[in-house]
Parts: C-alpha cells; sequence; structure tokens
C-alpha cells in the first residue's frame, strides 16, 4: 500500500463516525435532550377542591408527544383534566378536598425522566381559628316527640375550641305544658366546637337549665354558620352569625317577620324606632290559622341589650294583644327574634326583625326593581300538610312583574313546576310595607304576601355579608296557606361553580297523616356544568336517626327558557333520587325547593339553601 493509500486509511479509520470516506464530506450533531418548563404557573394557593390552570412546554421534541401531569402526594393531591396535554397547552388542576402542600409535576411525555415542577398550598375553607367572638344563633325544629322548639341565642368561641360562656332563650311545646326557659347562662367550661378543612363542623352547648345540644354546622365565611340540631333529642335549623355589633338596639324604620307553626300564626311588618325604647306606629299583618288581617297599626317596645347582646321587645298586635320577645342582636341592623309569653296564652313565635337605614321613610314600588329570587315555606291546608316554594319575577318598577316563574309543592300530588308569574301585582309604600298579589291559577292556590322592604345595603340571609344585598322579608297570607320567606335580588347570568355550604328543612309523611321532619347540613362543590357533590350530616330523627357524613350528589340540567332556574335530582346517602328545583339569585346564593308528592301520602316538601363559602 502506497504512502497515501495509508493515510486516506487512516483518517477514515479516526473519523468513521462523523465523515463518509471515499464518498464525499458531510456532519451529523447528535439530537439535543428535550427540555421542560412550566410556562403557565399554577396560583401559588388554593382552598380546598379550588381550581387553577397551568401549562409547561417541552422543547427539542420532534415527536411533539406533549405532557403527563401528575402530582404529589400521590392518592390525595388532587386531580388534572386533561391528565395528558398537547406541548403549551393548558389544564385544569382542582385541588383536593383536605389541605396541605402539594407539587405539580409535569413530565415530557417523550422521555419522562424529564420534568418540572411547581408547588401549591392547599388551604382549608376555615379552622377553630375562623370562629373566634360572640356569635347569636338561632333555630326552629322538633323535639324527638314532634313538638316543635325553638331557640335563640349567642354564644362565645375563644378560636380554639372552647366555648367561653354565652345566653340562651328557649322554648319546647311537649305537651300538657309548654317548657319556656329565658336568660339561660350557658355553661363555659362544658361547651367545645370543632371545626373540619371543609368548614364543617360541630357545637356542643350546655345551657344551665335547658337540656344540653349538639349542633353540626357549616362555615359560609368568618361571620356565618349554617347549623342544624344534631342529636337524639331534636332536630332543627337556623344559623350562627357574629355579633358585630352586640350593644346594638333597632333605630329608624325596622321590618320583622315571624312565624309559629304550633299554632298556625304569622305576624309580620314595619315599625319606626325612636332609638330609645318605643316603636311608633308602623303597618303590620298576621294570618291566624287562615284568618288573614291587613295594614293594621303596630306599636311596641325594646330595652337594651345585656352584654350577651339580650334584650327584651313587645309588638302589639290589635288583633291578639301584647306579644312578648326577647331578641338577640347580630349587628346595628340584624335581630334575632323569639317570643316568651306562650304560657299566658299567646303564641310561640320566632323570626327576624332587620333595619331600613337610611332608606327608612323613602321606599316605593321602584325600590323593588329588576329580578328577585324567593324562597317560601309554611303550612298547607292549615293541618297535617306543609308545603315550599321557590322563584324568580322582574317587575316593571311600578306595579306589576313583567316575568318570572315559581316551582311550588303542598305535597297533595301536583307540584307547580316552572308556573307563570307575569302579570302579578304588588306595592310598596313608603314605609317600606308592601304587598304581593299572585292570581293563584298557576301558583296551587297561593295567592297573598306580605313583603316588607329591608335596607337596600343589607343582606337577609347573611346580615354580615355585604354581597347579594337589598331585598325583603315575606309572610304568606291566605286563606289556606301561611308561612314566612325571603326576597333577594337576583344578578345577571350568575355563576354556580365551586365550594357551597348546604342547608335544608324538610317534611314527609309515608302515610298520609304522619308528619316526619328531617334537616341536613353539609359543604358540597359544584363543578359549574352539571354536578353536584359532596358531604353533609342529616338529623332524621323520626326515622333513621343521625346519619353523619353522608354522601350527597346532585345531577342539575339548567332551564334554558327561565335563565336563573335548574332542576336536578338529588341523592342523599345513596338512597332514593328526589327531584329539585333550584333558583340561582347570585353566585353565592341558590335556593331550591322538594318537588315530590303523591296524593295520599306527600313525599318530601322542603326548602333550602346553598350559600358559597368563602
Amino acid at each position: 500500500m502506497n504512502r497515501k493509500a495509508l493515510l486516506i486509511a487512516l483518517a477514515c479509520t479516526v473519523a468513521m463516525f462523523l465523515s463518509a470516506c471515499g464518498g464525499g464530506g458531510g456532519h451529523t450533531t447528535p439530537p439535543a435532550t428535550p427540555t421542560i418548563s412550566i410556562t403557565t404557573a399554577p396560583a401559588a394557593m388554593l382552598e380546598i377542591n379550588g381550581s387553577t390552570p397551568v401549562a409547561a412546554t417541552v422543547a427539542n421534541d420532534s415527536t411533539n408527544a406533549g405532557v403527563d401531569w401528575t402530582c404529589t402526594p400521590t392518592g390525595s393531591c388532587g386531580s388534572f383534566n386533561p391528565a395528558h396535554t398537547a406541548s403549551g397547552a393548558s389544564t385544569t388542576y382542582t385541588a383536593p378536598s383536605a389541605s396541605g402542600m402539594v407539587t405539580i409535576t409535569a413530565d415530557a411525555t417523550a422521555m419522562s425522566s424529564v420534568t418540572a415542577t411547581a408547588g401549591v398550598t392547599v388551604n382549608p375553607i376555615a379552622s377553630a381559628s375562623s370562629l373566634t367572638g360572640t356569635y347569636t344563633y338561632y333555630a326552629n325544629g322538633y323535639d324527638s316527640g314532634g313538638a316543635p322548639i325553638s331557640v335563640v341565642g349567642s354564644v362565645i368561641l375563644d378560636g380554639t375550641g372552647d366555648i367561653t360562656g354565652g345566653e340562651q332563650d328557649y322554648f319546647d311545646l311537649t305537651s300538657p305544658t309548654p317548657t319556656i326557659i329565658t336568660g339561660d347562662p350557658i355553661t363555659a367550661t362544658t361547651g367545645s366546637y370543632t371545626v373540619g378543612d371543609d368548614g364543617r363542623g360541630s357545637i356542643t352547648i350546655t345551657p344551665t337549665t335547658a337540656p344540653a345540644s349538639t349542633l353540626s354546622f357549616t362555615v359560609v365565611n368568618n361571620n356565618h354558620a349554617l347549623i342544624i340540631e344534631f342529636d337524639a333529642n331534636a332536630t332543627s335549623s337556623g344559623a350562627l352569625d357574629l355579633q358585630t355589633a352586640p350593644t346594638s338596639v333597632p333605630l329608624m324604620g325596622n321590618v320583622f317577620a315571624s312565624y309559629d307553626v304550633a299554632d298556625g300564626f304569622v305576624f309580620g311588618g314595619v315599625v319606626t324606632s325612636d332609638g330609645t325604647s318605643t316603636f311608633t306606629i308602623g303597618e303590620g299583618d298576621d294570618d291566624f290559622d287562615g284568618v288573614p288581617s291587613y295594614d293594621f297599626a303596630v306599636t311596641g317596645t325594646f330595652t337594651p341589650p345585656d352584654p350577651a347582646g339580650r334584650g327584651t321587645m313587645t309588638l302589639v298586635d290589635p288583633n291578639y294583644g301584647t306579644l312578648a320577645f326577647d331578641y338577640f342582636v347580630v349587628g346595628p341592623e340584624a335581630f334575632r327574634l323569639i317570643e316568651t309569653d306562650g304560657n299566658s296564652g299567646n303564641f310561640f313565635l320566632a323570626g327576624s326583625m332587620f333595619g331600613q337605614g337610611t332608606t327608612s321613610g323613602a321606599f316605593s314600588a321602584a325600590s323593588l326593581t329588576g329580578s328577585y329570587v324567593f324562597g317560601q315555606q309554611g303550612l298547607e291546608d292549615l293541618g297535617i300538610g306543609f308545603y315550599g316554594a321557590a322563584g324568580q319575577f322582574t317587575t316593571d318598577a311600578t306595579s306589576t312583574f313583567t316575568a318570572g316563574v315559581t316551582d311550588i309543592n303542598e305535597g297533595d300530588g301536583t307540584p307547580v313546576l316552572a308556573g307563570a308569574l307575569t302579570g302579578d301585582t304588588y306595592t310598596v309604600d313608603a314605609t317600606g310595607y308592601g304587598s304581593v298579589q299572585l292570581l293563584g291559577t298557576t301558583t296551587d292556590t297561593l295567592a297573598n304576601f306580605g313583603a316588607y322592604l329591608v335596607d337596600p345595603t343589607l343582606n337577609v340571609v347573611d346580615p354580615n355579608n355585604t354581597a347579594g344585598v337589598a331585598g325583603a322579608v315575606m309572610l304568606d297570607l291566605d286563606v289556606n296557606n301561611l308561612g314566612q320567606g325571603f326576597v333577594v335580588p337576583q344578578t345577571a347570568s350568575p355563576t354556580f361553580a365551586g365550594n357551597y355550604a348546604i342547608i335544608k328543612d324538610a317534611q314527609y309523611s309515608t302515610d298520609g297523616t304522619t308528619v316526619q321532619t328531617f334537616d341536613l347540613v353539609g359543604q358540597v362543590v359544584s363543578d359549574g356544568v352539571s354536578m353536584v357533590t359532596g358531604t353533609v350530616d342529616e338529623n332524621d330523627i323520626f326515622n333513621t336517626g343521625l346519619n353523619p357524613s353522608v354522601t350527597f350528589s346532585s345531577t342539575y340540567t339548567l332551564d334554558t327558557t327561565n335563565p336563573g332556574r335548574s332542576t336536578s335530582t338529588v341523592v342523599i346517602n345513596g338512597g332514593t333520587a328526589d327531584n329539585v328545583s333550584s333558583y340561582t339569585a347570585t353566585s353565592s346564593l341558590v335556593v331550591d325547593v322538594n318537588m315530590d308528592s303523591t296524593a295520599t301520602a306527600f313525599g318530601i316538601v322542603g326548602l333550602g339553601t346553598l350559600q358559597q363559602q368563602q
């Protein structure tokens, strides 16, 4: 081999993977390793069950295989929808139902060892420290023997799970002699409370004289929770609200609505306070056992509250005399009422009083302008039956409903689904005293209501909340039915997604003669499309007893003909599906009513709300 040929052979040997021998020159660079980076970072903090978009981009991936999404701790870190995305495309990460630290990992599908991570802190909705201070609470329901009970009081929560004091008023209408206990101190050394990550919790209250009670609750916000009694003694439902101004007395104009289920009596209206001790002449309505009376003069008196926020009050109904109440303060325009003179032959009323603020004396029909949602429940045919109703309406700001529908279940086998309210009428005078007149042909004979307008800056469902303000309290004043409810504004195109506290007060009968009651409270999550799932405590005291932490699931369908309305099937604890109609007032409030009944044995007749947790 000559020298030239040898040099060529050596060159080929040295560069055999980099050069082409004998066939010309060329150079090939090995493919670069894929890399991945988080290009849309998730929210650094989420509430449990909360969602956030997240995206990652893969570079140097000639296969365009995309991204696989996982998280840790495995099995309790949440979920992704979808769990695989194209490079640069977003997925939705949903946090778990328990608090903690989660690590989100994006894997390059083409090479799973290539990853990028991001951390998310999942916070609880509430904790024991969320509830700190003096809270006013009320609950109305039935004891284990079927007798009506009511309680109104205040309780001091120390922020660590202990109760350090309080006071309550209570009545239980057990035969033959009702029990009425007023000004009953709450024992500080035995009461306690707990709060879970989802806002569900329990309070044990031990008054000095009245029976001890256990309440299940769900926190809506630090100032407001929904409660039911959850023990073998009784079942009831109500609310717990922070006393933001415990020394308050009623000022200027005030509306009130009260209901006595035992005697079949409602009483409400508008009164004006002198700010010291007296209610001057107002306007009121009542309905006792199907004998309604409208627009009569109401007067009364009141005393300042004690350190627990408890004061006394009288309201004079010219048809039935002076009715004595105790009240507990929530804030400067919110008071919970309980009648305390039942043993003297009067009634057993429970209800609320709300202020009218600077609008007092300046209301008109125009004060009820726009769209509203209402909820109403009470006695049907003034006998064994109960009814529930919910709906929505729009006014012309003068006298007429220009649109609206309602769902009504009177337990008589013929529930009303989306009964038309167009053309029905209303009135409002300068004091905020008003009325609603339904034709009755599309509302299962429900026709006559008193409506009493509150301060336009006040939320009647959550008095310390500045969202969903304005509205009214309402009484049913019919010959065959009576009851109480509320009216709240409806916003345009409200959403229904996220974490909600849920409460329901319901009655049912399996034989058409014996009424049974259950109450539930819990926490649910709406996907904003069609599904609601969660966990509730149900007190079905007369049938299955206490049912703690049972499943709740609902599949709902939006009513495209009547935006704001939806229908759903609800399953609790794996039981029979119930039909429910719902009305979304705001993104923070949904009102629903059960719609199952038969002519011989009514199904569930109940009213409830879902309130967005904040």
